[in-house]
């Protein structure tokens, strides 16, 4: 049985306040119903988009249309005795019936109300759910695994008593920002926290089933008026033909400020300039939130939460190895013991995307064969690509000093560097490798362990094979 949100007393209150202006405690906030008489624009979005008070009437509109069709006479009663205002005494003369009668059929009515309105808040909860996860992409995972404390983390963040209005997943690429973003969305969706969920997304890449990494040609950009347009068209706002961009613009960000939205927008870096399109978005926010995914950690903007995506613990990297064998039927990789999965974690780390190519390739080639792809030597194509995907653009971006940093940082091993020994490693001195360490973070390629009181520093084992192989090509 459905869980009931709408109780009797809450439309007794909503009634005894219909006409009026009194903002009553019904919870609109958390129902459907509301939202969906604002949508219907037929009957009830005069009143859905006057207040809070206004869509309480609008509701009670709605359920008292339904509830005349099945009794127009308990229809009738509720709206002699709440909208016209009459009394118990003069409504039962004109009905010539007591008193008693009276009160016994206004319970009944308003029962017959309840139930109507909890049978239309259980299909507009649907219906809402149907629309906001048709905006998501079909998931690229089965299950994630290995970061549900990033998950509960993310989750708290965008809970509505949250200061937080602008949350930021990171990491290299591969690491599963989107699909972690994606799954926090779908929880959201299914809590019904927000009343319009957008999603937006510049993609780059996919995995095949072969195992094989797809690279789109030509680098997709989201500008900012293209982003204005995603979200009118997501958030079904009607727009005139001859509404201007700044009109759009001006309609989209009213939107925001009024409703509590949640805007996902992924692969921020694919933004022609995105640190310009953060003063935009600080605007909007309150009630809504914007939950980001990029490469780029914004560790310095001050009012962003920021998760950095780490990369899977061996026992996590372990279950997902199996599990996306299992889900594609190679029984005998799902049956491997944990020797054999410590070699392909050893090779790669915990990288999903990784993972996941080595699976597809171990389809059709021998383990030590898949594994010697990944060596430092190597020409494979498909171990390139992978690292075309991941780091050749930041590369080339880096300075001299940045790639000296890197280079010391190959020989950190899984404990890492204290910045003193760092500092002694790389043979620069302490300003430029405490520059150099603030843009590596930044741009994921650098992760931070230790504590407060020691950090220390560290690769990811793609990384170190990656820099291993471009300071050989140099």
């Amino acid at each position: 049985m459905a869980r009931r949100l709408i109780e009797a007393d809450d439309v007794i209150e909503a009634l005894r306040v219909w006409h009026g202006n009194e903002t009553q405690n019904w919870p609109l906030a958390h129902l459907r119903i509301g939202l969906e008489a604002t949508r219907n624009e037929e009957a009830f979005s005069s009143l859905a988009e006057g207040g809070p008070s206004a869509q309480n009437r609008a509701i009670l509109s709605w359920g008292l249309a339904v509830l005349r069709s099945v009794s127009p006479e308990a229809e009738d009663l509720l709206r002699e005795r709440f909208e016209h205002r009459r009394d118990v005494l003069a409504v039962a003369n004109r009905l010539n019936v007591s008193e008693s009668s009276i009160y016994y059929r206004q319970r009944q009515a308003l029962n017959q109300l309840t139930d109507i309105l909890n049978s239309l808040e259980e299909s507009s909860a649907i219906n809402w759910r149907e629309r906001m996860i048709s905006r998501l992409e079909l998931p690229s995972y089965f299950k994630l695994v290995g970061v549900e404390q990033a998950r509960q983390a993310l989750l708290a963040a965008l809970a509505a008593d949250s200061e937080h209005f602008i949350i930021s997943i990171d990491g290299l690429g591969g690491m599963g920002k989107t699909a972690l973003a994606d799954q926090v969305t779908r929880d959201v969706v299914e809590a019904m926290q927000f009343d319009e969920i957008a999603w937006t997304t510049a993609k780059q890449t996919h995995l095949s089933t072969l195992g094989r990494l797809k690279v789109e040609s030509g680098r997709p950009s989201l500008t900012f008026p293209l982003l204005i347009d995603k979200l009118a068209d997501q958030f079904e706002i009607p727009m005139g033909s001859f509404t201007s961009q700044l009109q759009r613009q001006k309609i989209t960000k009213q939107y925001l400020r009024e409703r509590a939205c949640l805007v996902v927008i992924d692969n921020l870096e694919t933004v022609a300039d995105y640190r310009s399109l953060l003063p935009f978005l600080r605007k909007w926010t309150n009630p809504s939130k914007f939950l980001l995914t990029s490469r780029f950690r914004l560790l310095d903007e001050a009012d962003v939460f920021s998760l950095s995506q780490k990369e899977l613990t061996a026992e996590a990297a372990f279950e997902l190895i199996r599990q996306e064998a299992g889900r594609t039927g190679f029984t005998s990789l799902a049956a491997s013991d944990e020797a054999e999965l410590k070699q392909i974690f050893d090779a790669v780390g915990g990288n999903p995307l990784a993972l996941k190519l080595i699976v597809g390739q171990l389809k059709f080639r021998s383990l030590p064969r898949v594994l010697s792809r990944f060596e430092q030597d190597s020409g494979e194509q498909n171990r390139d690509e992978l690292f075309e995907y991941i780091y050749r653009e930041i590369w080339e971006t880096l300075q001299d000093d940045s790639k000296m940093t890197l280079l010391a940082l190959t020989q950190a091993g899984t404990t890492g560097f204290t910045f003193e020994h760092l500092v002694d490693v790389s043979g620069l001195n302490e300003s430029v490798v405490d520059g150099c360490l603030e843009k590596l973070i930044l741009l994921s390629l650098v992760d931070i362990g230790g504590n407060l009181v020691e950090r220390r520093y560290r690769l990811h084992r793609l990384t170190e094979v990656f820099l291993l192989k471009m300071f050989d090509a140099e």
